[in-house]
Parts: C-alpha cells; sequence; structure tokens
C-alpha cells in the first residue's frame, strides 16, 4: 500500500513539473504563476505547494529535470562512440545525434529561460551548465582520449578537443535560433548537413590521417 502511495505521489509531481516547464517556457519565470502552473496540471494550488515551496524552488526543479532527462539522451550515444571501429561513420552519426538533440524545440526554449534568468538565479544557470555542456563534453573528452589510445584519433588535449567538436557541430544552428528564435529553422537534411561537416573538420584535424 506504501509503495503505491509513493508511486502515485511520483507520478503527481512529474505531472507538475511538466505542466510547470510548459508555463515557463511559454510565459517566462515573471509571466509565470502557480495558479497557472495547477491549471496546467489539473491540480490544486494547494496539491503544487504540497510537492514545491514557491516558484522559485519549482522553477529550479523544472531546469535540472530538463537537463538530466537530457544528459540521458547524450550520454548512450557518448558510449556507443567510444566503441567504434569505423570512425568516419560513428562521428558522423553521433554529430547528427548531438545536432538533433540541442535543436529539440523543449531544449531550445529552456536554454533561452535560462539564460534570460541568469542574473536572477546565478546558482540554476551554473547547475545548468555544469550538469549539461560541462558534463557531457566531460565525457566525451573521455571517449576521445579512449579513441587516442586506440590509435583511432590523435589528441593531445581530450578537454579541448571535445569543445571544439562540439561547437563545430552546433554553433551555426542554435548561434541562428539565440537571435532569431523560432523564426530559425532548419529541416533534418539541412540539420544532417551541418552535423557531417562539422565531423569531417573535427577529422581533418585530429584524425590518425588528417
Amino acid at each position: 500500500m506504501a509503495g503505491r502511495r509513493e508511486e502515485r505521489s511520483a507520478h503527481k509531481r512529474a505531472e507538475i513539473v511538466a505542466a510547470a516547464r510548459k508555463v515557463f517556457t511559454t510565459h517566462g519565470y515573471l509571466g509565470a504563476s502557480m495558479d497557472a502552473v495547477a491549471a496546467e496540471a489539473g491540480a490544486s494550488k494547494r496539491t503544487v505547494y504540497q510537492y514545491f515551496a514557491d516558484k522559485e524552488q519549482l522553477f529550479a526543479t523544472v531546469v535540472l529535470d530538463t537537463v538530466d532527462r537530457g544528459h540521458e539522451y547524450f550520454r548512450p550515444r557518448i558510449e556507443a562512440l567510444a566503441e567504434a571501429d569505423d570512425l568516419d561513420e560513428a562521428l558522423r552519426r553521433h554529430a547528427r545525434g548531438t545536432l538533433a538533440g540541442i535543436m529539440n524545440p523543449e531544449v531550445l526554449q529552456m536554454r533561452r529561460l535560462v539564460m534570460a534568468e541568469a542574473d536572477r538565479f546565478p546558482e540554476v544557470g551554473r547547475e545548468y551548465f555544469e550538469r549539461s555542456w560541462a558534463r557531457t563534453t566531460g565525457l566525451l573528452a573521455e571517449t576521445f582520449a579512449r579513441l587516442t589510445e586506440r590509435g583511432l584519433l590523435k589528441v593531445a588535449d581530450p578537454e579541448r578537443a571535445a569543445l571544439l567538436y562540439t561547437w563545430l557541430v552546433v554553433s551555426i544552428p542554435l548561434n541562428r535560433t539565440a537571435f532569431m528564435g523560432n523564426a530559425a529553422t532548419y529541416t533534418v537534411a539541412e540539420l544532417d548537413e551541418l552535423a557531417d561537416e562539422g565531423a569531417r573538420v573535427f577529422l581533418a584535424a585530429y584524425g590518425v590521417g588528417g
């Protein structure tokens, strides 16, 4: 019985977080309210406050929940890259997956929201950075070091290589959407082409034949 109650409680909490994510990304932090979150979640405001003390705590939870879910998207793709034998194909596949993940509308919306509120919530911004970009590029650096040990790359500074690779792949569309918002649209084919080119340039610099 206790286990079932805990399961229901966890489900309700997840519903509130999902509703809050929609409200925050639609209206921003200042435009969001606990009333709006409760309405979106189909719950009473009292129920929302049973799980979250205030809007600030709910905002932080939404941001970090989104980051952690995103990490679970990127982590297995990086781990697969570490075991690659055909590095050209594997890196291109990884680059395409990375760019598709970064350009996911929910990810872009959350990124804009965190950046907009960075001065108001610097700790949330720091956690977002550490648990998204820093954690992911850290895993990528470990992968590049492993691929170098296997003789598939020639990387002297894996951390720098991971950062350079990431920005080669994502910078063009990510920078454009940062300024143009939803008006900056890309087809899957266009994103794949950019990802392929980023991977090609990286291998030209760090590949064993480069």
